[in-house]
């Protein structure tokens, strides 16, 4: 299956990608986020490709990325429009927790990362992202209440 880059695409539909992507930086604030496509499934039958967008989040401080939320769909712009409206409502949706940890690397710097999600597991999933889990020792994780 042929999947168009974006030299392919009509420059409308690139506009468009630009703007949500825009709109959710600006939702998002102050934060170092990562706009991760990838093609999730590509068989040689004639379904269409299904996308995934891996939003990541990277912490300066501690030169650290976690996942913040993934979405999967048809295309990018469905992916951005998903990727929004969970933006729009994940602060009234989920709750917030706290992770102190430490890389085994410097176990002497200990770090706090805070995180939304539905429960801890999703949480941890966020956490240990794209990380090998035996390189973190994590302390306490702790939920933090309504505020």
């Amino acid at each position: 299956m042929d999947v168009q880059n974006a030299i392919q695409q009509p420059i409308e539909v690139l506009l468009k990608e630009i703007e949500f992507e825009n709109q959710i930086r600006q939702l998002l604030n102050e934060t170092q986020i990562y706009f991760d496509y990838n093609v999730v499934n590509i068989n040689e039958s004639d379904q269409l490709p299904m996308f995934r967008l891996d939003l990541i989040t990277i912490n300066r401080e501690h030169n650290h990325k976690f996942l913040f939320h993934s979405v999967t769909g048809a295309s990018k712009v469905l992916l951005l429009k998903e990727m929004l409206r969970y933006i729009e409502e994940y602060n009234r949706q989920q709750e917030t927790y706290q992770i102190e940890w430490t890389h085994l690397k410097d176990l002497s710097k200990m770090q706090d990362s805070w995180f939304r999600g539905n429960d801890i597991f999703d949480v941890l999933n966020k956490f240990y992202y794209g990380k090998e889990k035996s390189q973190f020792k994590i302390f306490k994780i702790k939920l933090m209440p309504v505020s």
